[in-house]
């Protein structure tokens, strides 16, 4: 019978295995924070000269290994991700160094309060309901030479306003400005939006779907759950459907917004977000387990 390898273990033989690919670099492991207090373990490798390199986090390799055991393929490809993300030192953020380089770069989003005021001790936020607004950067390939593709971002700490020389408060009101004028949420109705994605899904529940529509809510961009705080933009289309609506926080990505009926009940609607966080989310993917409640006439109101 052969023995299953801990995670704990996996993770120092990765570690042993990095180090003889890359015997002139320094190879860690890091155990990182994340949203909801989720800690994950990474592997980071670096020069003396290199001011940022990547962090990869083992956990889904471990996952998808036999009984936890090292392969020298696993190490190859594991390698070859590295690389891949790798940009040496060719990289320069001495710009974001100064607040008005990064200022029009600032966004928010919402994470949950209570799950993660350890972290919030080290991060400026504004409470919203029993929420967290959290201000973060977005960081362009192409704003540090494309050696990057795509975007990558980081939340603001209050060493960075150290640095900026900025009050958390202007950060705060200037993340959420820009989140507000760039973001640009949508609604779709779910028939719709499964309708395009899983035609068959539709035909099988096509109408108790239009019996009981939902709607989701998100950003062009990351963090969709922000659409929350669109206050002015819930109450328009409260008024066009001539309805409160329940708010579901369906993951940090998007919510769903569930016009009132006497058939539905915030205990119903509370007991299926629980349903879906637990069995259909990663735990750092969560928002809320329960549900809110907007009011066309008055804004969010406790769900009952």
């Amino acid at each position: 019978m052969t023995d299953i390898i801990g995670f704990e273990q996996f993770a120092d033989e990765v570690q042993i295995a990095m180090k003889s690919r890359y015997p002139d670099d320094r190879v860690e492991i890091k155990r990182v924070t994340k949203n909801n207090g989720v800690i994950y373990t990474g592997i980071t490798v670096s020069s003396e000269d290199e001011k940022v390199y990547p962090t990869m986090y083992l956990e889904p390799f471990y996952e998808e290994t036999v009984n936890g055991s090292l392969t020298d393929e696993l190490i190859d490809r594991m390698c070859g991700i590295y690389e891949s993300r790798r940009v040496g030192n060719t990289l320069s953020l001495d710009h974001l160094c100064e607040y008005m380089a990064v200022k029009d770069r600032l966004r928010c989003k919402l994470i949950n309060y209570e799950a993660n005021k350890a972290i919030l001790e080290d991060i400026p936020y504004r409470r919203f309901l029993d929420l967290a607004i959290v201000p973060y950067c977005i960081v362009m390939g192409s704003d540090i030479g494309g050696v990057l593709p795509g975007e990558a971002s980081f939340v603001i700490t209050y060493r960075n306003l150290e640095m900026w020389d900025v009050k958390a408060d202007e950060v705060m009101e200037e993340s959420i400005r820009n989140t507000l004028c760039e973001e640009n949420p949508c609604i779709t109705e779910m028939y719709e939006l499964l309708k395009r994605l899983n035609p068959s899904l539709t035909q099988v529940a096509g109408d108790e779907m239009k019996k009981c529509p939902m709607y989701v809510m998100t950003t062009e961009g990351s963090n969709g759950a922000v659409s929350m705080i669109y206050e002015d933009k819930i109450k328009e289309f409260c008024d066009r459907i001539d309805s409160d609506v329940y708010v579901i926080p369906s993951s940090i990505n998007e919510i769903i917004l569930v016009p009132s009926r006497e058939d539905t009940s915030s205990e119903m609607l509370n007991d299926m977000v629980k349903e879906i966080n637990a069995t259909q989310l990663e735990p750092v993917e969560v928002l809320s387990d329960h549900v809110y409640y907007f009011e066309k006439d008055a804004g969010y109101k406790e769900a009952v």
